[in-house]
């Protein structure tokens, strides 16, 4: 950007920032939303998105969300045979979507399933049944829906705030 004397930088543009505090802003925004805005110095964009997203996150647990289980044996399995694969399924992006609020995810799994689990067991067990009936326990709620909706959607929204931090520390962003 600041190399080329014939064309001026936009206002408020930045030089990008050095490799390993990018890579600490991005970790720390995935850890706590918002925390990556902060390592790079917008405390205000900060404060403003961890109050979206971890407020978005506590109505979404409020109204008895569902944290999405990965069924192996839905959608469809990419990868060699005999080695273990990516199961690409509506569950797994709900999943994707529960793991993007960072730590706080394996948390509340832990607080609802009695342990951090994000797959089903395969083979039908008592633990599959036993996590089933907590997944159909809390789809009962009238509420489920709308906590559902709004844990996933906290969950994407810190996901996006990372390609915010990416752009800002790559300086394609003031």
């Amino acid at each position: 950007m600041g190399d080329n004397p014939t064309k001026a930088d936009p206002p408020g543009w930045e030089e990008p920032v050095a490799a390993p505090r990018l890579v600490a802003a991005l970790i720390a925004g995935w850890l706590i939303p918002g925390a990556g805005h902060a390592v790079l110095g917008r405390f205000a964009r900060a404060a403003i998105m961890a109050a979206i997203v971890l407020g978005s996150f506590t109505v979404g647990c409020a109204h008895v969300a569902r944290f999405a289980l990965i069924d192996p044996t839905e959608g469809v399995r990419l990868g060699p045979r005999g080695l273990p694969g990516i199961y690409i399924s509506l569950s797994s992006l709900q999943a994707l979507a529960n793991v993007g609020v960072g730590p706080i995810d394996a948390i509340m799994r832990r607080n609802i399933y009695g342990e951090v689990v994000y797959v089903l067991p395969v083979i039908s067990s008592e633990e599959r049944e036993r996590l089933l009936h907590i997944v159909r326990e809390r789809i009962s709620h009238e509420s489920s829906n709308y906590g559902t909706a709004y844990v996933w959607t906290a969950g994407l929204m810190n996901l996006l705030l990372l390609l915010d931090v990416w752009d800002i520390g790559r300086g394609r962003k003031p």
